[in-house]
């Protein structure tokens, strides 16, 4: 069967389209609205001196995977009528907006360049967000919400769910254009002397603080597209278990 263009699956219903395989939409990320966002990140990045820029690749969910310095953009932004589809199932569609999507986006660059120069087996990082392990962010946590030891980029106090986390939205707040960090967070624990924000722009990410992996051996970590395991998944699996809003006789 050859792949479906967006004019052949667009018209399908709600119903019809859940039950396509996503490797049949032909998703890409390039020609899309989304290609000159991507482009803003990677100037920001350039802006603060940052030569490293992540690869973006079409996914089932926003996710860096654990250990590989890759953006993995969920596959319902890629095409209006997948983002119309989010909304009836989810009620909301993640990442929706520029500006929605610029914050994520500078999120997961943040965890992306915690892969790509393995800032967790450095002390200085671990003494500033604390140890980490390579298990993934816990789906519940308490947070504080009055804490002022950590910054506030996403929301549900996302820095307080992890040290990896911690990092990540560390790293949006600095990576932010127009934002006067030093400002908002002036009195605030969060910097602890200017170090937690200062970490990202210091010798830790500069050749001489750190081993950086030449861009051969990162090649060799670096996906070329969607996880295999994603690619045969039909597109009601991924949101049946959390069924929000499923459409049907029994529709919320």
């Amino acid at each position: 069967m050859r792949e479906m263009e967006a004019a052949d699956w667009a018209s399908l219903s709600d119903q019809e389209l859940l039950e396509r395989r996503i490797s049949k939409l032909g998703l890409k990320l390039e020609g899309t609205t989304l290609e000159p966002l991507i482009r803003q990140l990677y100037d920001e990045l350039s802006a603060k001196g940052l030569t490293f820029h992540p690869p973006c690749h079409v996914g089932d969910e926003w996710f860096v995977p654990i250990g590989i310095p890759a953006i993995f953009v969920p596959f319902f932004l890629v095409h209006e009528r997948l983002r119309t589809l989010e909304r009836t199932m989810m009620l909301e569609v993640e990442g929706g907006t520029k500006e929605w999507f610029m914050k994520l986006m500078r999120h997961e660059a943040g965890h992306a360049y915690t892969y790509a120069y393995q800032l967790t087996r450095k002390k200085k990082w671990r003494q500033i967000f604390g140890p980490t392990s390579r298990e993934e962010t816990p789906d519940t946590y308490r947070p504080r919400p009055f804490s002022r030891s950590y910054v506030m980029h996403l929301e549900d106090w996302y820095a307080q769910s992890h040290p990896d986390e911690d990092f990540a939205e560390t790293f949006a707040v600095w990576l932010t254009p127009g934002l006067d960090w030093r400002k908002r967070y002036a009195g605030w624990r969060a910097l602890r002397s200017q170090m937690r924000l200062e970490v990202v722009r210091t010798p830790t990410l500069q050749m001489k603080a750190i081993q950086i992996r030449s861009p051969r051996s990162l090649a060799r970590t670096m996906p070329s597209s969607m996880p295999g395991s994603m690619r045969s998944t039909r597109l009601y699996s991924i949101w049946r278990p959390l069924r929000l809003c499923w459409p049907g006789p029994s529709i919320c």
